[in-house]
């Protein structure tokens, strides 16, 4: 007897995936092309892709409901244009915009490599001490692996 096929990301979604927490209405992302948004890659399905617009860089704010403990994020794209770095800013003072995403202090940067984004992604461990109280979470994404013109994440978990 053949066992059932496993739903993708189903190991990783019990522990990973605050989607049900996040304030949808108040996540953004800028640059991001008018048909590949933000909630493509935040919505657990198959469904679409998040692609950056104008050049390679995205600015991605997420709100959620009440205070979270992050642990990890798991971020999953093709190859050559999925992010080689996310800087991550926990409860930022004010909104970020582009330069600040680039001149501030991040609360943690992760380097990726393209293990982390393959498939559906692998768990990149954060620094839990650094995100234990979480309300707003801004990730700046300043470029890609293969150096392209656009950005692609097709998934997004936290």
């Amino acid at each position: 007897v053949a066992r059932p096929p496993i739903p993708k990301m189903a190991a990783q979604q019990s522990h990973y995936d605050l989607f049900e927490q996040l304030e949808l209405p108040q996540c953004e992302c800028l640059n991001a092309a008018k048909d590949h948004t933000l909630r493509s890659a935040l919505t657990p399905s198959d469904e679409g892709f998040l692609q950056s617009d104008a050049d390679e860089e995205l600015l991605i704010s997420l709100r959620f409901m009440q205070a979270v403990r992050l642990s990890a994020i798991v971020v999953a794209g093709p190859a050559a244009s999925a992010p080689s770095e996310l800087r991550i800013f926990a409860n930022p003072p004010a909104p970020l915009d582009f330069d600040s995403g680039r001149s501030n202090a991040p609360t943690q940067t992760l380097p990726l490599t393209p293990a982390d984004v393959a498939r559906e992604g692998r768990p990149v461990e954060l620094r839990f001490v650094h995100f234990q109280t979480v309300r707003e979470l801004t990730i700046f994404v300043p470029g890609n692996m293969g150096n392209e013109e656009e950005t692609v994440i097709a998934r997004l978990r936290l």
